[in-house]
């Protein structure tokens, strides 16, 4: 039996998309599966029944650090980046020599985007398929500007020149390494512009897109988007309702239809007693109840409102949230999917990076009012209150909702791209 390799580093949201296409990989029953990645995915890969592997790094334990988790409270997000890149230079060479160990027995390797490169060479090297997957609408086109780069839709040369300035930046820092990785491989050295989308370009590889249309800034497809891009939906993985435990059931059961979601997804979040304070503000206004993600940290309501707000480690977005009025979250390309699935309505609370696109992105669909950034809550705790109001208030808003989670509902992303990688690599 085959053996495919699903690769990335960073947070759930970074892993999960991958999870989900390896179990529809493993559904098929002539695949075996194995998710490779930080020490820190481990338990939710073996949540998921999915063997693992570790390669060395650290990736998002910064985020856990206090001195840290104030830079991303006050928006110093440059720093905190250039800090990552400063610890991960400690641990890379020892990373990219278990990239080596880890994959030396598998017949094709699925990518994230945070070890693009380490992948693309052992798949070389193997000899294997390589498959990228993009999180979001990160292709270049002339249709609208990078998201990272820019906001405003300009001219088309410029839209195209903002995704390749990026593409080409990124692979300036990272040349040398990668490089270095590759005569260690035996391999030639990568001479080209943009790294890998480059490669990518020029021998017309597949790259799978783990996103819906819906996801598309001018919601509708790219024409200069190459054929060799391909994606139907979010990748979702299998529900389960005994993944929900019995206090979660019994609050929602006692309280349906009148329950708030409030979390940050896999992230610490900045400050956890604001986002704490901010729950029982929105308890004690809008006369409701709340559900308090806060894994990250160990807080409890005050004793007035114990009933009232469930502080909960985790929970699964798929059973959860289609049972809430609203949900406040940070806007991760995961979690904003997982809104996008429920029907419900959402408030945007970004923290970093993607998250101010996803929160915009929710907006203009009409299922979120403006993003309030999570570095602004706590000076203005009533914009929050206003924007859970306009949720709570309009019945378009809940349609829309309602409309959108009904097109997501005809597609299924994983099983769709995976037969796709198959008949692209090894048509029957």
């Amino acid at each position: 039996m085959k053996r495919c390799a699903f690769c990335n580093v960073g947070s759930r949201g970074d892993l999960q998309p991958l999870i989900a296409l390896a179990l529809a990989l493993k559904a098929k029953g002539t695949w075996e599966v194995v998710l490779i990645s930080e020490e820190s995915g481990r338990a939710l890969a073996e949540s998921f029944a999915l063997e693992f592997r570790a390669v060395a790094g650290d990736s998002t334990g910064i985020m856990f650090e206090e001195e840290y988790a104030e830079m991303l409270a006050k928006g110093k997000l440059m720093a905190m980046i250039k800090e990552s890149e400063r610890r991960k230079k400690t641990w890379y060479d020892q990373a990219s020599k278990d990239w080596v160990e880890t994959t030396k027995d598998v017949q094709m390797i699925v990518s994230g985007p945070f070890c693009y490169n380490e992948t693309f060479c052992v798949a070389e090297k193997l000899g294997v398929p390589w498959i990228p997957l993009l999180y979001g609408p990160l292709y270049p086109t002339r249709d609208f500007p990078n998201p990272f780069v820019m906001e405003s839709n300009w001219f088309s040369w410029l839209n195209l020149l903002s995704f390749n300035f990026l593409y080409w930046a990124l692979w300036k820092q990272q040349a040398a390494d990668v490089n270095a990785f590759r005569s260690q491989l035996g391999l030639e050295p990568l001479l080209c512009s943009r790294g890998l989308m480059s490669v990518i370009e020029e021998k017309e590889l597949l790259v799978i897109g783990a996103f819906h249309e819906v996801f598309i800034p001018t919601l509708k497809v790219p024409a200069d988007w190459p054929a060799n891009f391909f994606f139907k939906n979010f990748p979702f993985t299998p529900k389960n309702s005994e993944s929900c435990s019995p206090e979660l059931q019994q609050f929602l059961l006692n309280n349906k239809g009148n329950v708030i979601y409030l979390g940050l997804g896999s992230m610490p979040a900045p400050r956890p007693r604001e986002l704490l304070e901010l729950a029982e503000r929105i308890v004690r206004t809008l006369k409701v109840k709340a559900i308090l993600c806060a894994g990250w940290s160990n807080v409890e309501s005050s004793t007035d409102l114990q009933e009232d707000i469930l502080v909960i480690k985790s929970c699964p977005h798929d059973l959860v949230f289609p049972q809430c009025q609203v949900i406040l979250h940070h806007a991760g390309v995961g979690t904003s999917a997982a809104t996008l699935r429920s029907g419900v309505p959402s408030v945007c609370l970004p923290v970093m990076l993607d998250q101010f696109y996803n929160a915009k992105q929710l907006t203009r669909l009409g299922v979120a009012p403006p993003s309030i950034a999570f570095q602004n809550v706590a000076s203005s705790p009533d914009s929050v209150i206003e924007a859970l109001r306009c949720c709570l208030e309009s019945p378009m808003m809940a349609e829309q909702a309602k409309e959108l989670c009904s097109r997501l509902e005809e597609s299924d992303g994983a099983t769709q791209s995976v037969e796709k990688v198959l008949d692209t690599y090894f048509p029957s």
